[in-house]
Order: C-alpha cells, then sequence, then structure tokens
C-alpha cells in the first residue's frame, strides 16, 4: 500500500512519461505490469485510467472508470485520482451514463472539502465550467470546450503573427505557461493546440483557425458552386463529390483540435505542486459569448449551402423530367421506297405494338415503305413519341427480346451509334419466321422523347449501313420542338 511520503516508483514516472508522450497502450502496459509486480500504488492507476479516457471510446471509457474506482478504493482521498475520476464523469454524457455523470459533481465537492483552491480542485472547476456547464441552471451557459480551445488558439495565433513570432515560437511559449501552471486546463489546451498547429505544412489549418468566419463563408460559397454547377452545365455527378472536399480542411481541423483537447486531459497537476494564487486566476481572458457577426455568417452560410442543395435538387429533377417534344411526320420516299398508307403489314404492326407495350399519354407512328404492288416492304419503321423521361438503355432490346423469346431465328445483336439525335441504338439480324430465305435487320432507337424501331429487308447489310439507315430514317420522321 502506498503511504503518505512515499518515494515515486520508477514504473510510475516511466508510465507518466509514456502518457505525456502519448504512447498510451505502453503506458498502459507499464502501470497495469507494475501494479500487478508491486502492488496498489495511486500515481499508476491514474495513469492506467487517464490512458484508457484519452482513447476517447465508450469501452475505454468503461475501463478508465474501473481503474479509478480500484485506485479510489485503495486511496480514497488521493487528489490525482479524485481529480481524474472527476474529469471523466463531468465528460460523459448525461443521457448515455447518468449514473457516471451524476458522480461528477459529487467527486468535486470532495475535492473542494479536502484541497479547496488546490491545482487539481480548480482544474475541476475548470472543466466543469468548460465542458458540461451547470444542467437547467438559468442565464448564459459557459462556453463550450471547443469553443474556448478556438478562441485561445485564434488569439495567440494572431498575436504570434502581428509580433513576427513563428508558430513554432508560439507554441514553445504557451507550453513555457502550462508548465507554470498546470492547474489550468485551459492553458493546457492551448499549449498543445498550438504545438499540433506548428507542424510543418499545416499553414491552412492555420489560417482557417485564426479566419474561422472567412473560411466558413468561403467554402459555403464554394460547396455551393460546385453543388449547382453539376446541373447548370451537366457536369458528370461526381463533380458534386467537389463539396464534401472542400469540406476537408474544416473537418481536418475539427479532428486536430479534438486530439488536442485529448492531450491535454491525459496530463494531471503534478503531486506536490504548489496551490495557484486565487486572485491570478485564470490568466487567460474570459471567452466572449457568441457575437452577432458570428450567428450572421453561420446563418448565411448555411443558408447558402441549403439553397444551393435546393437548387441543385429541383434543376436536376426537371432537368430529368423534361424531354424532347418531337412531331412525327414521314417523307414521301425514302431512298427511292414510297410511303405506303394502309397496307396490311402496317395495320398489324400498329395493332401488335399496341397490344405488346404501354404506350399511355404517347403518340405511337407505324409507316411501311416499298413500291406499290409487291408484298414485301422494303423498310418498317413504327415507335411512339411522348415522354419517355425515364427510360433507359435497356428500352433498345426490346425488339432483339422479343425475337428470343418466340423464335430461335434471332442472330447478332449488337450497339451502335445512335448519331447527332443522342440516345441509344441496337440492333439484331434476324431470319423471319414466315420467311426462311430471307435476312433482315432490325435496329431500335430510344431517348428521352421517343422510342421506335427499324426493319430494313435487304440483303448483305453490314453493322454499319444497317444503323446508318436507322438513323437516316429516324431523323426524316422526328421533327424536333421544344424541350419541355
Amino acid at each position: 500500500m502506498q503511504v503518505d511520503g512515499e518515494e515515486d516508483r520508477p514504473a510510475r514516472a516511466e508510465a507518466e512519461a509514456l502518457l505525456r508522450a502519448g504512447r498510451l497502450f505502453e503506458a498502459r502496459c507499464t502501470a497495469q505490469d507494475a501494479l500487478d509486480a508491486d502492488g496498489p500504488d495511486a500515481g499508476l492507476y491514474a495513469v492506467l485510467g487517464r490512458s484508457h479516457a484519452a482513447e476517447d471510446a465508450d469501452d475505454e471509457d468503461d475501463l478508465a472508470e474501473r481503474a479509478y474506482r480500484r485506485g479510489l478504493a485503495a486511496f480514497p482521498d488521493d487528489l490525482d485520482l479524485l481529480a481524474a475520476y472527476a474529469e471523466l464523469c463531468l465528460n460523459s454524457d448525461p443521457f448515455d451514463r447518468p449514473t457516471r455523470h451524476g458522480h461528477g459533481p459529487e467527486l468535486a465537492e470532495r475535492l473542494r472539502e479536502l484541497a479547496p483552491g488546490s491545482p487539481q480542485a480548480l482544474r475541476v472547476e475548470q472543466a466543469a465550467s468548460l465542458r458540461s456547464g451547470l444542467i437547467g441552471r438559468t442565464g448564459p451557459q459557459p462556453p463550450s470546450a471547443s469553443r474556448a480551445q478556438r478562441h485561445d488558439a485564434r488569439e495567440a495565433l494572431t498575436a504570434a503573427a502581428a509580433a513576427g513570432v513563428t508558430p513554432r515560437e508560439a507554441a514553445h511559449s504557451a507550453r513555457e505557461q502550462a508548465d507554470g501552471r498546470p492547474s489550468d486546463l485551459r492553458l493546457a489546451v492551448r499549449a498543445e493546440t498550438l504545438a499540433a498547429l506548428a507542424r510543418p505544412g499545416l499553414a491552412p489549418l492555420r489560417l482557417l483557425a485564426r479566419a474561422p468566419l472567412a473560411g466558413l463563408a468561403a467554402v459555403s460559397v464554394a460547396v455551393g458552386a460546385a453543388v449547382v454547377a453539376v446541373p447548370a452545365f451537366q457536369l458528370p455527378w461526381w463533380i458534386s463529390f467537389a463539396g464534401p472536399v472542400l469540406c476537408l480542411p474544416h473537418r481536418i481541423l475539427a479532428l486536430l483540435l479534438r486530439a488536442a483537447r485529448r492531450r491535454a486531459a491525459t496530463t494531471a497537476p503534478p503531486t506536490g505542486a504548489e496551490e495557484p494564487d486565487p486572485t491570478a486566476y485564470p490568466l487567460l481572458q474570459p471567452v466572449p459569448g457568441i457575437s452577432r457577426r458570428e450567428r450572421t455568417v453561420s446563418l448565411t452560410a448555411a443558408l447558402v449551402v441549403i439553397a444551393a442543395v435546393t437548387t441543385a435538387g429541383v434543376w436536376s429533377d426537371a432537368r430529368y423530367r423534361s424531354y424532347p417534344h418531337y412531331t412525327a411526320s414521314p417523307p414521301a420516299v425514302f431512298r427511292g421506297a414510297q410511303l405506303l398508307p394502309d397496307t396490311p403489314a402496317g395495320t398489324s404492326l400498329s395493332n401488335a405494338m399496341t397490344a405488346e407495350r404501354d404506350m399511355g399519354d404517347t403518340e405511337p407512328f407505324t409507316y411501311i415503305y416499298g413500291t406499290p404492288g409487291r408484298a414485301r416492304p422494303e423498310a418498317m419503321v413504327f415507335g411512339a413519341i411522348g415522354d419517355f423521361h425515364d427510360t433507359s438503355p435497356d428500352a433498345v432490346g426490346f425488339f432483339e427480346q422479343g425475337l428470343r423469346s418466340i423464335t430461335s431465328t434471332a442472330g447478332t445483336a449488337w450497339n451502335a451509334d445512335p448519331g447527332d439525335d443522342g440516345g441509344w441504338l441496337r440492333c439484331v439480324a434476324y431470319t423471319p419466321v414466315l420467311d426462311s430465305g430471307a435476312r433482315q435487320v432490325a435496329c431500335s432507337w430510344a431517348d428521352k422523347g421517343s422510342v421506335g424501331t427499324v426493319i430494313v429487308n435487304e440483303e448483305g447489310l453490314d453493322h454499319e449501313s444497317a444503323a446508318g439507315l436507322t438513323r437516316a430514317l429516324r431523323h426524316a420522321i422526328l421533327h424536333s420542338g421544344p424541350v419541355v
């Protein structure tokens, strides 16, 4: 059992050094091994608990609480253990861990009874003010830990830039102040924050920390522009990911600041530290409340992003639902073949298309080209015009699928260039069931305003020729109007 005045164990000093260096796993292993080998030690229990709590995970917080409870069972009046456990409880979620959170004020009161004005008691009081405040209190609420941290970092970086001091020098000065007053959690957090921001290559994050409102305004405008540009200029959909990418610096800064707060929480006032002069507490100026300018910029930035997303959504939906408005008007002659009205083949095609496909509000068409008196037409075209805004590339395969479902005479099928009219085009060569000696090619097109199929009765057509005939006949029949 540890008693007052006992010399620090070497293992405790080693574990504390590992904890301060951020080597949490090694600190835990060293502390646990020493406890297993030499028995209870308040300092080792404190290191064990703080190294678990610094991992910032629910299961690690449970392990930290277990370590603190074991330590306090052996050393119920140890100030470091009481302070560490109080910070853990005060920082816990009152809804997720109500019992643990309720222990915080009890432990803080116990510290005030044992050592009023001690570094540990003052640090716990400050943690309660910065992090959790007083639940249910009336009047102005104390600033959050994150707001206090950002304010202190901004003030320090701005002052350093005005004085021509490098970020590394500012971090070194902040560390000296924190070491000279270990009971002040804000000083510890500021020192860790400036040390993290002083690393090479983090100049953009330092600028963001110094001018958060300007950064917020800039990123909101950039995100809004990226989101709106996709439907406005018909850019690829993945361009919209530029929005989240532009937010990455803010997210990285938030993670860096959170890690700095976590590291500051792992340090504890050294045992035997002199009590600070209450008249000089705190050294840092109070954190101001949220200003009207901050509220205005934040609200405006949020409205810009919301308006951009809404506009992009409405615009994208309008573009998705829009379709080219066609008028079907066939030429009287196509490649020397005449337009044949009221033919049996045309009537059969029209009836079959109406029966097989739900045309809805669309307007179907059927045209036959050939030589009067001949039983076999040279070309047949059938389809519909109207609202096909939700059509897909699969639509051009309906004729081929019908052939393969009723006969095995379907041969080679291929995708072809739809030409300037856009959409999709697919062709299939096949042998008619009732005319085994003939070879026909059917090419089907589809776009947001029309679907159709051209059947050509011509021997020796290669792939490109068949697709070219379809493109030409499609273009000759369909006449574009306004997009609606």
